[in-house]
């Protein structure tokens, strides 16, 4: 896991839920932010190289000047942008390099560039916004399931914090009436203590409520911080290799039919083809994700953990099963366990289904056929042959829209199943200790 999964530092004073709620939504809009920034970046790389593509399509036959010019304006579009260290952005400084390189071009990889290879770089535009949307919108329903565990365990807090201060003053009206009860011992009072009793069954009528409240705090802080550290932790890897899903692939493999062309045409050059191979063979997915990650790391950085927060007077911090409420907290622990191996097994089919779902994604997205015309002048315009290409075009995208809505159907599910099993699983462990604790108390002597 790279770097950005390390916790902050720990805040000095008393942690104040509402204020770190608010940081945390305020982490999650710049997420958003970052993703769309992300879209707009690839979008625009997509762009230049459609450009460079036809460019450098309309000047092959020109002179070494006009080619020096051409590296030089897309060099300087580079520096003005700050690539960073993304492995697409190394792609294009080894592509620049190389075609410093060149004086003379071959007329055949002049109709590549300003066909065959940009057809491919516009698929990929069009798929590339469509997943980065779909993402977004992913994005935007777990950060609202986020939110809805917070505000859950804010409503717990408050109320086990009402329970606790209801029980902290019936119980010293209780003091009270039983020190008044030792100062009237020799009047024999009756009526005192049936007060007394009557104090007494208040007391531990709130002290009930407020254990219960208690232990639905701690579930809730549980699953908060289970969320928290799923959604940081994974969600957002997962969700960024969603917007990501063949963006790679479509300009490693643009590339490569770029340096076949270049070796066939010119030997001479081979030196630059190398260059151009070695930053192509290193295009990688989850390091560019990474590095996206590490240059965000305050945006996609995981928060701090909730803290309990235990009302003055309470010293009780765990989940504790009272004589009162064994029977249920026992059910709600077997029906926990229940449920969670159901949700796990779902999970797990959810995961199967949606790597099956990318590994048609990436199949479909591969189809564009990057060889069909090496070994044969291209199609004219209007040929039964150019007609059939643009029909099996239109086809293949209209399935690969298919695909992708049942790619982000399956992640979907993945994501929301996952993210259910983690609360489960943070209250049954919770639940799973208290209920041992209970039985291993029994079993003592008295």
């Amino acid at each position: 896991m790279s770097s950005h999964t390390k916790h902050r530092k720990e805040r000095v004073g008393t942690v104040d839920y509402d204020t770190q709620i608010r940081e945390v939504r305020c982490q999650l809009v710049d997420q958003l932010k970052v993703l769309d920034l992300q879209l707009e970046q690839k979008t625009q790389q997509l762009q230049d190289m459609t450009d460079y593509l036809r460019r450098r399509g309309e000047i092959e036959n020109e002179y070494a000047r006009s080619l020096e010019r051409l590296a030089e304006r897309f060099t300087l579009k580079i520096k003005r942008k700050d690539p960073g260290n993304h492995s697409v952005s190394q792609v294009w400084v080894a592509l620049l390099s190389q075609t410093r390189q060149e004086s003379r071009d071959h007329c055949r990889l002049g109709e590549s560039c300003s066909n065959l290879l940009v057809q491919p770089i516009i698929h990929c535009l069009e798929y590339t916004q469509r997943l980065a949307k779909k993402s977004k919108d992913l994005c935007s329903q777990l950060q609202d399931g986020l939110l809805k565990v917070t505000t859950e365990l804010q409503t717990a807090w408050r109320t086990y914090f009402q329970y606790h201060s209801e029980f902290v003053c019936a119980e010293g009206k209780l003091r009270e009436a039983e020190k008044q009860e030792e100062k009237q011992k020799q009047s024999n009072s009756k009526k005192l203590e049936r007060l007394i009793e009557k104090k007494q069954i208040k007391v531990q009528e709130i002290q009930l409520k407020c254990s219960k409240a208690r232990n639905d705090y701690l579930l809730n802080l549980a699953a908060a911080n289970s969320s928290m550290n799923k959604y940081f932790l994974q969600d957002i890897s997962t969700l960024i290799d969603c917007a990501d899903v063949g963006y790679h692939l479509t300009l490693g493999r643009v590339m490569q039919a770029y340096l076949s062309r270049r070796v066939v045409a010119q030997q001479k050059v081979s030196t630059g083809l190398e260059q151009i191979q070695e930053a192509v063979s290193e295009l990688d997915q989850g390091r560019d994700r990474d590095v996206l990650l590490q240059e965000h790391y305050s945006t996609f950085s995981m928060p701090l953990r909730f803290p309990y927060q235990p009302h003055e007077g309470d010293r009780i911090s765990e989940v504790s099963i009272e004589s009162e409420t064994r029977c249920e907290m026992e059910t709600r622990f077997k029906q926990i366990q229940t449920r969670m191996k159901a949700v796990t097994q779902e999970s797990e089919e959810a995961h199967t289904s949606m790597s099956a779902a990318r590994s048609s994604l990436l199949e479909g997205i591969s189809d564009d056929d990057l060889e069909s015309n090496s070994g044969s002048s291209p199609p004219q315009e209007g040929s039964n042959e150019n007609l059939s290409l643009r029909s099996n075009g239109t086809r293949r995208r209209a399935n690969l829209q298919e695909i992708e809505n049942l790619y982000f159907t399956r992640v979907k599910e993945f994501l929301v199943g996952s993210s259910l099993e983690s609360k489960l699983q943070a209250k049954h462990d919770l639940l799973k200790e208290a209920v041992e604790k209970e039985a291993s108390n029994e079993r003592k002597p008295r």
